[in-house]
């Protein structure tokens, strides 16, 4: 069934000085930044960048950053997320997280920074778990922040792991890796990162759909993410089939070169799994594992 949301990143820098200087400034920033996007893009998520408040450590969720987030999710009926520099109440450990609030402000999960940049170390900040899955109304998501975009062993816990929806929260954009990371992932990706470089959406197909420019400080797209990606090899000749059958209630997105199509439902009546199982189409992750079994039968 279709699943259609709208996604925003806003790109955003804190300004330095000390913390409470950095808190007050960048809490006025958060509430007219994030009033001006959902009111602009009617959004159903909001990422922002990493550590909005630079070295503030902070409760996550009854901390000062978080509460104020709260109330912008109820206000505006959205999902934000909350990236600040976690201090556990109990163990005193930090850690830089993505924290994801629900529209009714609620902690929905916490995704912890997998491998911190050196200097974070220097801080007290410790690494976390690696790949976690929050749990949306419009489906898992898994976070991804900074550094960890460099960490092949990150992404392939998140392939294992399926979400249709990575969010990135960053100091630093990562360029044509952010793009990889959602075609290996087969994800859409949102990363919100400091000013200076463009917020991205990118589709599951490593393709940019929005960025934030010199004239606007957000990007936002409406995507579906009831999809399934999907090679050409033994799928390519079932297309005009589907399109004989159900027009334009299932939509198929090709990207040039690299061997892949997506697979959308545009219907609340069957889900892109369905046309894929109806058409005995092969999924992307089938198809590769499939060529590695040809290969070890074929070794001698």
């Amino acid at each position: 069934m279709s699943n259609h949301i709208v996604v925003s990143s806003i790109s955003y820098a804190p300004i330095s000085g000390d913390d409470e200087k950095v808190m007050k400034q960048t809490h006025k920033d958060l509430k007219d930044l994030v009033g001006q996007v959902a009111r602009a893009t009617t959004p159903d998520l909001i990422v922002l960048p990493e550590t909005i408040c630079r070295t503030c450590d902070e409760d996550v969720p009854e901390g000062p950053t978080t509460q104020l987030l709260a109330g912008l999710a109820r206000e505006y009926n959205c999902y934000v997320t909350v990236p600040v520099h976690e201090k556990e109440r109990k163990s005193g450990a930090v850690f830089n997280v993505l924290g994801l609030l629900d529209r009714q402000g609620e902690l929905a999960g916490v995704y912890r920074k997998y491998i911190p940049v050196y200097p974070e170390f220097d801080h007290g900040t410790r690494p976390g778990p690696g790949a976690t899955l929050i749990r949306t109304e419009f489906g898992p998501v898994g976070g991804v922040i900074c550094f960890d975009l460099n960490f092949g062993e990150l992404r392939a816990q998140y392939k294992k792991l399926k979400p249709k929806l990575l969010l990135f929260s960053s100091m630093y954009h990562g360029g044509l890796v952010q793009n990889f990371w959602a075609l290996d992932v087969q994800a859409y990706f949102v990363g919100s990162v400091y000013r200076g470089t463009p917020c991205t959406i990118i589709d599951p197909q490593g393709t940019t759909l929005d960025t934030s420019n010199n004239y606007r400080s957000w990007a936002s797209a409406r995507i579906n993410l009831d999809f399934e990606v999907v090679h050409l090899d033994k799928n390519r000749a079932r297309f005009d089939d589907i399109h004989r059958k159900y027009g334009e209630a299932v939509r198929i997105v090709t990207t040039g070169e690299v061997g892949t199509s997506v697979i959308y439902s545009e219907t609340p009546e069957r889900t892109a799994a369905d046309i894929v199982d109806e058409f005995e189409l092969v999924r992307l992750y089938d198809y590769f594992e499939w060529s590695r079994e040809l290969r070890t039968e074929h070794l001698g």
